[in-house]
């Protein structure tokens, strides 16, 4: 951090006297950078579980508000994304290694978004499957960006303004289509539109497990169709799971109306006890023959026993009403969790659960509004897909070998001089910085993938890449 501070790449400038020991303080500080170039292949593996640090960044938003009371949890390479974007300064580019999940997974549409909300995207490169072995076997891309500049996001600003109006409203086709399947079972797949079966999905599901690569001549195992029923043997079909989680709900709701009831009958029993010793003190007034005097003398010691007798009752019943107001606390919040857990099993149930959340069909609206910006800012991005990645599938890696079958070494004067050459695709070793100047002359036959995006990146004019 005090290198940081010495090559004054904050944003916002540290006292002299900050000693930065506090946590708080240093997020003040380093959330936001000034570097100019990132590349990071961040940890796959792992999740951050601390609450105090999940809430400084915006893409955990999602796991603190789903996570309501419980310990939440993200992934920790959703969260070196959103670091790697906010320590560039504007205009600045970075390139990190991901894996294919965070590109193709629809619960984790809303990482993308904020991506794009907040930088241009400008290439995506698939690597080889065998790119990480032997250490891992997961399928991951290189994700290219540039962040935006403010004279960039007020463009994208008026853009956005200017198609807001013609936002279908996301609200009344929900309530339209509940409306039209009220009395069906539930409303199916196919009648959910796109945008909004999306959301379903990544808003109501369970993230998607990222497979392992499967093995050149290792079978994809399926179940036979014996086998399918047999795995389905004993698995409750959906009508009794909502018949369950039904009867689970409206057994949370009698015992809190139970519970309550119990509650009243204790201020009922104090009432009935006060009402007792009431008509105890009216019956003896009508019977008195002395004076007013000596009545109040008389009742004196006989309404102090009552009091004594109501208070013992009272600090009897203390221990039980508290018992029971905790009930009812935990009932309270039980209830409205098991009428989202039936919910939660139907489409019906899920598209009653955005209407009751306004974010999610705030989400809706942005979404079509973010789509109809980037048809009018329509920009090209750079795709490629790595086909040879200089590994087998056991991790070693493979080398080029001339038309006489011997390995080929970097000639004399090269920076890798007398090192093998590994058979790969991604960048072309023979081509020189001079070769580069003017890519659109290189001949597609010997593009390597960095090759192809230093063309690409010409032809856009990219103010990163001028040739001085």
């Amino acid at each position: 951090m005090h290198g940081l501070r010495e090559k004054k790449l904050t944003i916002k400038k540290i006292p002299a006297q900050e000693t930065l020991r506090d946590d708080d303080h240093a997020w003040a500080y380093f959330e936001n950078l000034k570097f100019d170039v990132i590349l990071t292949n961040p940890p796959f593996a792992g999740e951050m579980k601390d609450r105090k640090m999940l809430a400084h960044y915006e893409l955990a938003k999602p796991a603190l508000k789903r996570a309501k009371d419980k310990a939440p949890k993200e992934e920790r390479d959703v969260l070196f994304i959103e670091r790697v974007l906010k320590m560039l300064k504007p205009g600045g580019r970075a390139a990190i290694v991901l894996p294919q999940g965070k590109f193709n997974n629809s619960s984790l549409a809303f990482i993308r978004e904020w991506i794009l909300k907040k930088a241009r995207l400008l290439a995506v490169v698939g690597l080889h499957p065998n790119t990480f072995k032997p250490h891992t076997g997961t399928k991951t891309s290189v994700l290219f960006f540039q962040k935006y500049t403010e004279e960039a996001l007020a463009k994208i600003k008026e853009v956005k303004q200017a198609v807001a109006a013609a936002c279908p409203d996301y609200e009344q086709q929900i309530k339209d289509l509940i409306a039209k399947h009220r009395y069906d079972f539930d409303v199916p797949d196919e009648n959910i539109p796109e945008e909004i079966a999306d959301l379903i999905a990544e808003s109501f599901a369970e993230p998607e497990p990222e497979l392992p690569e499967i093995e050149p001549g290792e079978k994809d195992y399926e179940l036979e169709e014996p086998e399918q029923l047999m795995a389905a043997e004993g698995n409750p079909t959906l009508e009794e799971r909502i018949s369950e989680a039904e009867e689970k709900r409206d057994s949370l709701k009698a015992e809190l109306i139970r519970v309550k009831q119990k509650l009243d009958d204790l201020a009922s029993d104090v009432e009935a006890l006060q009402q007792q010793h009431k008509m105890e003190i009216e019956a003896i007034g009508q019977q008195w023959e002395g004076t007013k005097r000596e009545l109040q003398i008389h009742l004196k010691p006989i309404k102090a026993d009552h009091k004594a007798v109501v208070k013992k009752l009272k600090d009897k019943q203390k221990i039980k009403q508290r018992t029971y107001k905790m009930e009812i606390k935990a009932l309270e919040k039980a209830i409205p969790e098991a009428e989202t857990a039936v919910k939660l099993l139907t489409n019906k149930g899920k598209l009653e659960l955005i209407l009751e959340d306004p974010d999610l069909i705030g989400t809706l609206k942005e979404r079509w509004i973010a789509a109809e910006a980037a048809q009018r800012l329509d920009y090209p991005i750079f795709m490629a897909v790595s086909e040879r990645g200089g590994k087998n599938n056991s991790g070693d890696y493979e080398y080029r070998v001339d038309e006489d079958g011997h390995l080929v070494e970097f000639p004399d004067g090269h920076p890798q001089e007398g090192q093998l050459m590994v058979d790969q695709d991604l960048v072309n070793y023979d081509l020189t910085a001079a070769d580069l100047a003017n890519a659109s002359k290189i001949p597609d036959e010997t593009l390597g993938v960095a090759e192809a995006f230093v063309r690409f990146a010409q032809e856009q004019r990219f103010d990163f890449w001028e040739v001085g």
